[in-house]
């Protein structure tokens, strides 16, 4: 039989700083061994696959028309403003190298991250914190809501990303193919490997945390609803600021 969360990880009643490294430890614990089994082939099945799959169409493919079609317009305008700025100041050469490196590598991964943080978390943060769900949640329970809300911010990511550069393009270009050589060099040069990798890694712990955030709401025992909501959304905030400022000092040094 699956052991159950809440005996794995008891809660904590102290106070102070103490009580605050233990439960902060405690997270980080709760975390490893969410990452470790969704490394193991032992939770890798049909159930966890059908479940997956539900997350990932309630977060990410419902929606997708709408938040492609949102990325477009925004893409279009951002990169018209762009190039016309860039333009009355002799450095249009410049304006889709910053479209590329503001919009498409930061802006679209956190904006995927903050979209299905908004329409999956609420829900599945009120499934966990339900005392029966509580008391009685494995780690069979929790996998789906991360892989699939993990999955979710990718996919949204991956595919704004493409159209973006797309309508980058068309917007400058327009429908000319005589500039597409020099646009892939372009692609080429902003995303080189090591950039791409780099991208990819804040793309994965972005939706880490998503998926992660509101599964915490099982080890928080001791809480009421209202304040659990509150405390895991302050924590995903704080989780994702963190994942950005550490790869934005790594693309600096």
């Amino acid at each position: 039989m699956a052991e159950l969360l809440s005996q794995s990880f008891p809660a904590i009643r102290q106070r102070g700083p103490w009580g605050l490294w233990l439960r902060s430890k405690r997270l980080l614990l709760f975390s490893a061994q969410i990452a470790l089994a969704l490394l193991s082939p032992r939770f890798h099945q049909a159930p966890l696959y059908q479940r997956t799959a539900q997350v990932l169409c309630s977060s990410a493919w419902q929606t997708l028309t709408s938040y492609l079609l949102a990325c477009t317009l925004i893409s279009a305008v951002l990169t018209r403003l762009v190039t016309v700025s860039a333009a009355s100041y002799g450095l249009s050469h410049l304006a889709l190298e910053g479209v590329l490196r503001v919009f498409v590598i930061e802006i679209l991964p956190l904006a995927a991250t903050l979209f299905v943080a908004t329409r999956a978390v609420p829900p599945a943060l009120r499934h966990f914190a339900q005392a029966s769900v509580r008391r009685q949640a494995t780690l069979a329970d929790v996998l789906p809501c991360v892989l699939g809300n993990a999955t979710a911010v990718l996919v949204l990511a991956v595919f704004a990303g493409i159209l973006s550069l797309v309508v980058a393009y068309l917007v400058v270009h327009g429908l000319s193919p005589w500039a597409l050589p020099a646009y892939g060099r372009l692609i080429g040069q902003v995303f080189d490997p090591v950039l791409s990798l780099v991208l990819l890694s804040k793309i994965v712990w972005f939706g880490l945390a998503v998926g992660l955030a509101p599964t915490t709401a099982v080890l928080e025992t001791q809480q009421t609803p209202a304040s659990l909501e509150m405390r895991i959304m302050v924590r995903l905030l704080f989780a994702l600021l963190l994942v950005e400022v550490f790869f934005l000092a790594l693309r600096l040094f």
